[in-house]
């Protein structure tokens, strides 16, 4: 992406992000929804023994946990043994999953304003059952459809998207104390046409997003990774106080403290090429 139009996209992220209300819908509408996507969602978690499961079972010859069709993932035991930290060695569980998943979201302009396709999730484990998702959060066991379900929907956009439509693609590892070799390709693609949104996806601006992140068990952990790596451009001091000017004229003073701090990294302690060095330097210093 050259130059220019990198940051056009960063000022469309940044506009976003101070659009507090998503098509006429405000936090309380979002969380109405979301109230309603719950009660619509009929789910049953119980514990059950490991000998009822369908199609797992304790590989002898590996020593772990697996599935028949050697997907998804297995259970491992590992033996850690480090210089780091407050403990030297450990045993643990690990969930073997060396693969990529995807953790993508679709954005389209509405009024000349980014707005981020989100999805109303169930996981087994989450208190209230369902929470604001990406548009697409699937590992490569589930989109090749291991599993027999259907396909996740919108799937096709981040598996064809081209280069001038990608905002965002970065490769991250998940949760390295849990997963072995996990990553996660976190993936924001542009579409300009009309799409069919499912009864359990919404549109939000990025700003909203981050409002919504205020409230407990509303926003999941794998949306807030996608928005995390979002990039909205570095600004001069000036700029800075002039936004701040801005808010203060409409008589809504800004108390998000946290944005200014990421369009800003004049005057930072350290400069990139410090912390870069400071990590590889911790790297080389670490047995494990």
């Amino acid at each position: 992406m050259e130059n220019l139009n990198r940051n056009k996209v960063y000022l469309k992220f940044l506009k976003s992000a101070y659009t507090p209300i998503s098509l006429g819908l405000r936090d309380e509408d979002v969380l109405a929804w979301l109230k309603e996507q719950n009660q619509a969602v009929k789910v049953s978690v119980h514990t059950t023994l490991f000998s009822k499961l369908d199609k797992w079972y304790f590989n002898e010859q590996n020593q772990a946990i697996q599935h028949q069709s050697g997907r998804f993932f297995s259970i491992d035991g590992i033996h850690v043994q480090t210089n780091w930290g407050y403990k030297s060695e450990w045993e643990q569980p690990i969930i073997n999953q060396p693969e990529v998943g995807y953790l993508g979201c679709l954005v389209k302009e509405f009024n000349g304003v980014l707005h981020f396709l989100m999805q109303a999730k169930i996981e087994p484990g989450n208190i209230n059952k369902v929470q604001l998702s990406p548009t697409l959060q699937a590992t490569r066991s589930n989109f090749t459809r291991v599993h027999k379900g259907r396909s996740p929907a919108y799937l096709s956009y981040f598996q064809n998207a081209k280069a001038h439509n990608t905002l965002l693609d970065q490769l991250q590892s998940e949760q390295g104390a849990r997963f072995l070799k996990k990553r996660n390709r976190n993936i924001v693609v542009r579409v300009e046409e009309d799409l069919k949104v499912e009864a359990n996806f919404i549109w939000l601006t990025l700003g909203q997003i981050k409002s919504l992140m205020r409230h407990d068990h509303v926003v999941n952990m794998d949306t807030r990774t996608v928005i995390a790596g979002l990039p909205y451009g570095t600004y001069p001091e000036e700029v800075i106080s002039l936004f701040s000017y801005l808010d203060e004229v409409g008589q809504k003073p800004h108390h998000d403290y946290f944005l200014f701090s990421s369009l800003i990294k004049d005057g930072s302690v350290h400069t990139t090429e410090d912390i870069i060095s400071k990590i590889t330097h911790f790297k080389s210093q670490v047995r494990a």
